[in-house]
């Protein structure tokens, strides 16, 4: 029998997952609502095809400080060129999704519905592993100097370390926070409306408790403070935009026994990301009633600016 799809197409071979390039709509329907674009450089320079695929980043040129003069002095000059950085695509997972002709006979008319939620389950799972996979790799690679309980230019900046976890109250939680911001700022990559921080959900019943509960007074929330889908709070945080998350990376402390998380600040392009559904169709399977929608996803990722980044060690 016929199946209606939410296009109004007919017969599931002739509905939208048949289409090809339709796979790239499953990642369309999220990606507004995600804040890996906030918080990465996802600007690759060609489409990702394949895994093993290499693609390009360009990076932003520095120039140098400026130079003393005297007078009829010869000039020197810092040559600036584009720097690219290039990045190979070596992450894939599948999903492979079966239909059994009885239950598209028995879903009939609700196909549309069905297909929606579905789709939105497939994507919502392959975001989760790609924001896992985001957030560890930016603690991993983390400029050394903006991590641990020797931080900073002068070594003299506590962070939190494994074993020594920085114990977060209401009371210090804005100078814990100020502290991964003196890091940024003494490793030159600080800049105003463009740093952010990740903080775990069950931060937030500190904040509550703090002195700041009443509109985040450590910025400009105004009247309106609840949590945008994308995780992010309006306002900011000490010039830090904040993304509530439940994707941080978390262990319990050997030394302590405390639940503690990798707080990670830094500047939203100091990480370079790319990612996409790469294959998407319809098969028959032999021997069975039925079929299979097969998609295929590959990942990279690496930190262009290490020293863009900052991860706190903290407890709660």
């Amino acid at each position: 029998m016929a199946v209606a799809s939410a296009s109004g197409f007919g017969g599931l071979e002739n509905t939208p997952l048949a289409r090809i390039g339709y796979h790239n709509k499953i990642i369309a329907r999220g990606w507004d609502k995600e804040f890996l674009p906030y918080i990465t450089n996802t600007s690759i320079d060609s489409r990702i095809t394949a895994c093993n695929q290499i693609v390009q980043f360009t990076k932003q040129p520095l120039v140098g400080e400026w130079r003393t003069y005297e007078k009829n002095q010869e000039l020197v000059p810092d040559y600036v060129s584009p720097e690219a950085f290039c990045m190979q695509i070596c992450n894939a997972a599948y999903k492979s999704l079966k239909f059994d002709k009885l239950d598209i006979a028995r879903i009939c008319d609700r196909w549309a519905p069905f297909e929606e939620s579905f789709l939105q389950s497939a994507y919502e799972a392959l975001a989760e592993m790609w924001r896992k996979y985001v957030l560890t790799a930016m603690v991993l690679e983390a400029d050394p100097k903006n991590r641990g309980n020797a931080a900073g230019c002068n070594k003299n900046i506590k962070l939190g370390a494994p074993s020594a976890p920085i114990k977060i109250t209401s009371e210090n939680f804005h100078r814990e926070l100020a502290k991964l911001k003196r890091a940024l700022v003494e490793s030159k990559r600080w800049k105003n409306n463009e740093m952010f921080v990740m903080i775990p959900s069950s931060l937030m019943e500190v904040i509550v408790d703090s002195p700041y509960a009443n509109a985040l007074q450590m910025g400009n929330c105004g009247n309106d403070c609840s949590i945008l889908i994308t995780g992010m709070m309006p306002g900011k945080m000490l010039g830090f935009n904040v993304f509530v998350v439940d994707c941080l990376p978390q262990t319990v402390d050997k030394a302590t026994g405390e639940l503690s998380y990798y707080i990670i600040a830094g500047h939203k392009e100091a990480y370079a990301f790319a990612g996409d559904l790469v294959e998407g169709e319809l098969v028959r399977p032999p021997r069975y009633f039925g079929i299979e929608y097969q998609m295929l996803a590959v990942w990279g990722g690496k930190a262009l600016y290490p020293e863009a980044l900052a991860v706190g060690y903290w407890s709660l």
